[in-house]
């Protein structure tokens, strides 16, 4: 009798042990999966943010240093346009000439320039509803 209890006890024991390893693996594998999970979404917002906030925003500053050093040297360069005409002109006329001649002549520049960069209606390069349906997007 007591070798039936000794047994009973000794499989109910082994039993309880097989369960624990059994919970003990369930909770192994739920902590895998969070830490899969946390790590996808870790590598999931590094990329998001590397390719739609800093590349774009090192794409603009790369621009912009090259706009500011291509206007610098527009600037510099129309200025010593501008005073070489003038000091040629004011070989021929008088200095207060020159310069009004200059002035007038820019202004009429800038304003034909200023005419054809804001005259053009912008047209975007969206395609049109009977493209969309006959790709079979629509």
């Amino acid at each position: 009798m007591t070798e039936n209890m000794d047994q009973a006890t000794g499989g109910t024991t082994a039993a309880s042990s097989a369960t624990a390893a059994e919970e003990s693996s369930i909770e192994q594998e739920f902590a895998d999966l969070v830490k899969y999970l946390d790590l996808y979404v870790r590598q999931k917002t590094d990329l998001y943010l590397q390719h739609y906030v800093f590349d774009p925003f090192d794409f603009l500053i790369r621009q912009l240093i090259y706009v500011s050093v291509l206007a610098a040297l527009l600037v510099a360069g129309a200025l010593a346009l501008v005073a070489g005409s003038i000091l040629f002109i004011s070989t021929l006329i008088p200095l207060w000439a020159a310069l009004l001649i200059i002035g007038v002549v820019a202004i009429v520049l800038a304003a034909v320039i200023a005419y054809f960069l804001f005259s053009r209606v912008p047209v975007l390069k969206t395609p049109s509803t009977t493209e969309m349906v006959q790709s079979g997007k629509a």
